[in-house]
């Protein structure tokens, strides 16, 4: 199985809809909780990130959540609030993957 990086209008649309899923799941479970922002550029690491580990051959490790964890601690975003962009990161990366795969 190959990957091909996919465009930027892919990556946008895909990062769009996952964003308005994401807010629409707190406005619907949230009692009141206001989604922080951090989403949208999690989306975007974990999408870059994981495009850049596939197309060089590599796969994203198993353990996606461990390494939006590393990967948020290595760009600071490390605060207990920032599970938002750690969840943004899992979801762009598993998306790139998704959308590159053939």
């Amino acid at each position: 199985m190959g990957f091909n990086t996919p465009d930027h209008d892919t990556m946008a649309k895909l990062r769009d809809e996952a964003e308005t899923n994401h807010k629409a799941y707190w406005a619907e479970n949230g009692n009141g909780y206001q989604p922080t922002g951090k989403f949208f550029p999690g989306f975007e690491a974990g999408w870059a990130d994981a495009c850049a580990a596939l197309s060089s051959g590599n796969d994203i490790p198993g353990d996606v959540a461990g390494w939006a964890k590393q990967r948020a601690q290595e760009t600071g975003h490390s605060s207990e609030d920032d599970w938002e962009w750690e969840h943004g990161f899992k979801s762009g990366a598993e998306a790139a993957k998704q959308a590159g795969s053939n």
